[in-house]
């Protein structure tokens, strides 16, 4: 009987700290990713360096897809694997994922880590 009490007690404390139960769901996830990539490509615009067509891969509304030659997939995923996390970025975390991802989706690393202090990385990150 104990048991069945937990999710109630949890319930309330949800409740009473105002905090909600659950985890966003994965669409407003995918939602908030596709937004900080959106502006990510702004960002490579506007510096000269046009993002890819695949940038936006998987993204609602979307049929792009990665169209880079394998090596600068390769090479990507490498430069991802290989960047120091920026002020603010925890280890294993969701935030480190995203960071990551940024990279290895073709986002320069200097745009990537910028835009961790970007209110659009911290909706992504939640």
């Amino acid at each position: 009987m104990k048991i069945l009490h937990l999710p109630l007690l949890m319930l309330l404390a949800a409740c009473a700290t105002g905090q909600p139960l659950r985890a966003p769901a994965p669409q407003d996830r995918i939602a908030a990713e596709c937004a900080l990539l959106a502006q990510a490509a702004a960002q490579m615009e506007a510096a000269g360096q046009p993002a890819h067509d695949g940038l936006t891969e998987g993204c609602p509304g979307t049929t792009a897809t990665d169209s880079r030659p394998l090596s600068q997939q390769s090479a990507a995923t490498r430069a991802a694997v290989a960047a120091a996390l920026p002020a603010g970025v925890e280890a294993g975390s969701r935030a480190e994922l995203l960071f990551r991802r940024m990279i290895t989706r073709g986002v320069p690393l200097s745009v990537a880590s910028a835009l961790t202090s970007s209110e659009a990385f911290a909706a992504a990150s939640r």
